[in-house]
């Protein structure tokens, strides 16, 4: 461990890892990511969007085309695990990518990474993203479910927040995991209305440039008795308008810049 990094008690997500390094959401990223909260001894979530490979396997992949970040084309929902393993999701972002960089990770595998970092007693979370709309629908939160009841992580003390931008998600969350957290996601303010967020929901995550278009309305939101967690914030100067307006979850490609832009602006309060 090369020095602990202390935030004040407010919450990073590294997002699709660490993304801002390391291709997104493969193996490498993630790795780096748990790597870089053991080294800091630092509370640090990943975040991962989460949908169904051909042959039944949950894919951890932002878009449902392979086409922006792989050297094949089409939907990713339409290839078996086996032919995604076979796909270079490395090459797009770096040159002579490794094989973790390159590699598809399953939520199988972010599960399990996680649990045996938590086991060397690496303070490490999960954000995790249905991805809606898709072709199957809600049976992504049935498949969420059992995957999390394998490694006991349906209660109130788990490690897992779910997340989506989907009201319906949030529902079906809330019936097949009742007492996990949840954060309804939005691209627009309004999505959010007077702060009463769908279901009951208490946590909201706007996009950092509608914020920054309408800075008051993180102020409503607390105030209606919500938590405001911003994505994306990836510089300093992001990091202390958030910190500014009351924002207390951090969702980032950089969990390195912020963890020490919050460390330092805490140090200066």
């Amino acid at each position: 461990m090369t020095g602990s990094v202390t935030t004040n008690g407010q919450e990073i997500f590294a997002h699709r890892g660490f993304s801002g390094r390391y291709p997104e959401s493969t193996l490498a990223s993630y790795r780096a990511a748990i790597a870089y909260a053991e080294e800091h001894d630092l509370e640090l979530g990943l975040e991962c969007d989460v949908h169904f490979s051909a042959d039944d396997h949950l894919i951890c992949l932002h878009d449902l085309d392979l086409d922006r970040t792989s050297d094949a084309t089409g939907p990713a929902y339409a290839k078996t695990l086996e032919e995604l393993r076979a796909v270079d999701f490395g090459s797009w972002f770096t040159a002579d990518p490794t094989p973790d960089e390159k590699s598809v990770t399953t939520l199988v595998e972010l599960l399990d990474m996680i649990a045996e970092a938590r086991a060397r007693g690496v303070r490490i979370t999960l954000n995790l993203e249905t991805k809606h709309p898709n072709p199957r629908g809600t049976e992504i939160e049935d498949r969420v479910a059992e995957l999390l009841a394998g490694h006991g992580w349906t209660g109130a003390d788990s490690p897992i927040r779910l997340i989506t931008f989907f009201p319906e998600a949030l529902v079906k969350m809330r019936e097949v995991l009742p007492e996990l957290r949840r954060t309804f996601l939005i691209s627009e303010l309004s999505s959010a209305g007077d702060g009463a967020l769908p279901d009951g929901v208490r946590i909201v995550g706007p996009d950092l440039e509608r914020v920054r278009r309408d800075p008051d309305w993180v102020g409503r939101m607390i105030e209606a008795g919500n938590q405001v967690h911003v994505w994306t914030v990836n510089t300093p100067e992001d990091v202390r308008f958030c910190l500014d307006l009351g924002v207390t979850g951090f969702t980032t490609d950089f969990p390195d810049v912020v963890a020490e832009s919050l460390a330092e602006l805490s140090a200066a309060r």
